[in-house]
């Protein structure tokens, strides 16, 4: 099989017209390959939209495919950050450190918080304890005022006699 006009030329940018003459589609056909094959459109400092070689391979891979109903198998993308390649690999490997550091982080500050927690159990129940007796406190001490204000009832209701002699008069009663 002889090289097809996409691996001819290289490093060179293609038009949606370059693309549709070289596979044969229409623009609507574009739109939907470059959806599948995940292509995001490319605007040159023109503003014209372009794809490259590479995006041009993957088009005329994903249109074979889909004329022929076979399942498509794209290549792994790259991602270019810096002066590194990232691939699909590497970020897998990158969101599986990430989340082994999370889980660490996560179970020493569980640990820590634990400690830290560990004798508010001892805390709160003294704190119930005090409450409990703050409780039968007041209720003793409403209970020595009714009793200090009857004494005291008792008491007003003696007078003093001669030769210091008291003697018990009979309290008023309220008719209420």
């Amino acid at each position: 099989m002889g090289m097809s006009t996409i691996e001819k030329i290289e490093n060179k940018e293609f038009s949606p017209k370059e693309i549709r003459e070289m596979l044969g589609i229409d623009n609507s056909r574009i739109q939907e390959l470059c959806k599948i094959a995940d292509i995001k459109l490319k605007k040159n400092t023109r503003g014209l939209t372009y794809f490259t070689q590479d995006d041009a391979k993957i088009l005329k891979n994903v249109s074979a495919s889909y004329k022929s109903k076979k399942p498509v198998t794209l290549p792994s993308k790259k991602v270019l950050t810096g002066t590194n390649l990232i691939s699909n690999g590497s970020i897998v490997q990158l969101v599986s450190t990430l989340r082994s550091i999370e889980k660490s982080m996560t179970e020493k500050v569980t640990a820590l918080l634990d400690e830290k927690l560990d004798g508010m159990d001892d805390v709160v129940m003294e704190l119930i304890r005090v409450k409990t007796e703050n409780e039968t406190m007041r209720f003793k001490i409403n209970e020595l005022n009714k009793e200090n204000y009857k004494l005291k009832k008792e008491l007003n209701s003696f007078k003093k006699v001669p030769f210091g002699f008291y003697a018990k008069t009979t309290p008023e009663r309220n008719i209420f």
